[in-house]
């Protein structure tokens, strides 16, 4: 019996929307047949109402019949239940003073079954929605919920700004305050440690045994994947934090930088953090005015093979790039030097670092970017670029920089990209760098690609016959 009166209940999405197009049309072809233009409709505004009457009673039906597996928000059910039911009352009453041609009642009906029509549609939609489906779209700007501002991964708390947004977003819609899929709600601490039908859905310390974690890792065609076919689904990086997030713990109570965190984890919080950040302005180019360079400097450097370039043909702020300059001297260290107030990005790879070109470099407060990949730089020489607060990129890649010389530059709260491949700083040394630059992207590089045949054509000459 169970299982027929589930089946029926099922018929309730498809039946729903007989009823309210059918009596919509047939209030408005009634009040439109009150024109002289359009007086023939009334002959069609019986026949509407009892074709509408009669798909109101089996919604009625099947509703109740669906209502039974008590998923749903019992107050918000309860005036859908009787609301709906009223709409099937008044359609029966329309059939009957349309037979009796009691036009003035019609009339009173119409009015009313159109406001009824409205309220069941609301509450129905909050059912099967959530909280303010019907008016949602319209006040999108004013109502929509942003999530927590992550300005520091490592501060954040790991429920609440974290694994709490991705379960708003991915599951409230059906395990929640209002609808209770499975007798499953996932909007509080009490609630997840309660599970639901099928029991506790956390198994703390182990993803793979908890039913919560399970269902979002099975394929996706599944009739127990989740979410459900259709419905936003959780993305990799979701996945991979709800996995960390059960694996330490399944804590509600613990900022992330209390729990233990694997290498490949640290971009994915990373990630967290500049999303959160992303409105940010990040100053390429400083905006205060600067008076133009010594001319005879940039001339200097541009003899002996520095590329110096404006930012911008209003701006007296440069690039400079030393990519053809390997070997530095007293010359280039000076002139640099005049010029540092100026100079916004500059680019040395591969350059013979000296303790005297370090302290040229660091008297250029006005610097964004710095690229010395593959350059000589030792530890001690890079402590001089502390006062380079202005800073947010900065390449490493291939040097001889320790960890303990990068830390030294702790100071330069702005960097928001680090790239560190080909030294001595590997992933494993991610969880604290990532502390000490909480802005930072931390790229390692050292990728791999494989090859694959269709990558290259080989063009071969003709065959001679």
């Amino acid at each position: 019996m169970d299982s027929l009166i589930n089946l029926v209940g099922h018929f309730h999405p498809l039946l729903v929307h007989l009823p309210i197009g059918i009596l919509l049309f047939a209030i408005l072809i009634h009040w439109l047949s009150k024109k002289e233009k359009y007086v023939s409709f009334e002959n069609i505004v019986p026949f509407a109402y009892l074709i509408g009457a009669l798909s109101a009673i089996l919604t009625c039906i099947s509703g109740l019949a669906l209502s039974t597996n008590g998923e749903y928000d019992e107050k918000i059910l309860f005036y859908h239940q009787w609301l709906g039911i009223l709409v099937a009352v008044l359609s029966i009453t329309g059939v009957y003073f349309t037979k009796k041609k009691k036009e003035k009642y019609l009339q009173w009906v119409s009015a009313v079954l159109f406001i009824v029509i409205t309220l069941t549609g609301h509450f129905g939609g909050t059912l099967t929605h959530g909280e303010g489906y019907l008016t949602k779209a319209g006040l999108a700007n004013k109502t929509v919920k942003t999530k927590p501002t992550i300005t520091n991964a490592q501060e954040a708390m790991v429920y609440s700004d974290i694994i709490q947004p991705i379960l708003e977003e991915k599951c409230y819609g059906c395990h929640s305050q209002i609808k209770q899929k499975g007798k499953l709600r996932l909007d509080g601490k009490e609630w997840i440690l309660k599970g639901g039908e099928d029991g506790i859905i956390i198994h703390n310390g182990n993803a793979l045994k908890s039913e919560l974690y399970k269902k979002i890792i099975l394929d996706p065609v599944d009739e127990k994947h989740m979410p459900p076919k259709g419905k936003p689904q959780i993305t990799e990086k979701e996945r991979v934090l709800i996995e960390w997030w059960i694996n330490t713990g399944g804590y509600f109570d613990k900022k992330v930088k209390e729990l233990a965190q694997p290498a490949t984890l640290i971009p994915i919080l990373a990630s967290l953090q500049n999303n959160s950040t992303k409105s940010s302005i990040i100053e390429d180019v400083p905006t205060n005015d600067i008076k133009l360079a010594n001319q005879n400097s940039l001339t200097g450097l541009t003899k002996l093979g520095v590329t110096i370039l404006k930012v911008a043909n209003n701006s007296n702020y440069l690039t400079a790039n030393f990519f053809t300059v390997v070997k530095t001297n007293d010359t280039i260290d000076n002139l640099l030097k005049t010029v540092s107030a100026n100079i916004v990005w500059l680019k040395m790879p591969g350059m013979n670092f000296t303790s005297s070109l370090a302290g040229s470099i660091s008297f250029c407060d006005s610097l964004t970017k710095l690229s010395i990949e593959h350059s000589s730089i030792t530890d001690n020489q890079l402590k001089e670029f502390q006062k380079l607060t202005r800073l947010h990129y900065l390449n490493l890649v291939g040097t001889n920089i320790t960890l303990k010389g990068l830390l030294q530059l702790k100071g330069l709260y702005k960097i928001n990209e680090l790239y560190l491949g080909q030294t001595s700083i590997t992933n494993k040394d991610s969880l604290l760098i990532q502390k000490t630059f909480p802005k930072a992207k931390i790229i390692f590089g050292n990728y791999h690609t494989e090859f694959l045949p269709s990558d290259t054509v080989i063009l071969k000459a003709p065959v001679k016959k």
